[in-house]
């Protein structure tokens, strides 16, 4: 993508860039080139966002939060503030990342994980299997015996 976009530019392109008008971004956050920030995303006060980033709907970027280049951000992602999200890192779909934490370049989070400490560049972080208990859903709320 980064590399497409290079040449592009070097042909005379101005790479677009797309804030929905149902996202919700502070005036002084800083948006690199070739941006989309879709709807009902929030970027609270002096977020700054590098070059080729997605912001797919309904995130929640934290005050003074810095996501670098060619970062893709699903949906319901949550970063809270004075965070760090590497380059060419991917959080899946309701990925949580905890106040104050630096995640490594080329970063992968899989949908649902939660990233409360920093991380190395490279990581991937998967959740970890969940499986049906014993009791099923009725018995557990004494719906049935």
């Amino acid at each position: 993508r980064t590399r497409l976009a290079g040449l592009a530019k070097e042909q005379g392109y101005t790479l677009a860039s797309f804030v929905s008008p149902r996202a919700h971004m502070w005036r002084n956050v800083q948006l690199g080139e070739h941006c989309f920030v879709f709807e009902h995303s929030t970027l609270q006060p002096f977020v700054r966002v590098g070059n080729n980033v997605v912001l797919w709907s309904g995130n929640h970027i934290g005050h003074h939060t810095v996501i670098e280049d060619n970062c893709f951000i699903s949906s319901q992602v949550v970063i809270s503030g004075f965070c760090r999200i590497g380059a060419n890192s991917f959080l899946g779909v309701n990925a949580t990342v905890a106040n104050n934490v630096t995640l490594g370049r080329d970063n992968w989070l899989a949908p649902g994980v939660s990233i409360m400490k920093n991380t190395v560049d490279g990581a991937m972080f998967r959740p970890p299997k969940f499986e049906a208990g014993s009791l099923s859903a009725p018995q557990f709320f004494k719906l049935s015996s």
